[in-house]
């Protein structure tokens, strides 16, 4: 009889465990990933202008660099995103984990764009990302740039949901 009311303690005390498990330390860890994706630029024309507006498909430059998730210690399923562009820039920012999907808030990220008639852009775009994670290991996120740029006194609305961006746990 003792030895039942031991495992049957035992096998409370596990099942109560799994319950609590929080979705953020799937995603925990450090992460190289590259970043791909196009975006596309419409030229702002200023009213009463009688020029075509210029319309252009670009492709982003490849972004490789470090990712760290780390958990925020509340208790909840919220975590602190870092990531560190090589030869770039440093983007941190929070997110949301719920079972193996993250959710990131929006945050801004400096991008150049160049298109075929030797324009570049440099400009400050919003960036929208959900992710999944994939055999635990591997996390997929989709981003959405929006914002607007300027160049050689030209504007551009820039607009994009097709961007990916491939982490790999390290």
């Amino acid at each position: 009889m003792k030895k039942t009311s031991i495992l049957l303690t035992f096998c409370c005390l596990l099942a109560l465990a799994s319950c609590q498990k929080k979705n953020a330390p799937l995603f925990r860890g450090d992460y190289s990933f590259k970043t791909s994706g196009s975006v596309a630029l419409d030229e702002i024309v200023p009213e009463g202008d009688s020029i075509e507006p210029a319309s252009y498909t670009v492709s982003i430059p490849n972004e490789i660099g470090q990712m760290e998730i780390s958990a925020l210690g509340n208790g909840k399923d919220s975590v602190l995103v870092v990531m560190n562009t090589m030869g770039g820039e440093v983007v941190v920012t929070h997110a949301f984990c719920k079972d193996n999907e993250i959710f990131l808030r929006d945050f801004k990220k400096n991008t150049l764009l160049f298109t075929g008639d030797s324009l570049t852009l440099k400009n400050d775009l919003l960036v929208k990302a959900t992710g999944q994670m994939y055999e635990d290991n591997t996390l997929i996120l989709n981003m959405t740039y929006e914002g607007e740029a300027e160049s050689n006194e030209r504007s551009f609305k820039v607009f994009g949901d097709d961007i990916r961006m491939a982490a790999i746990r390290n």
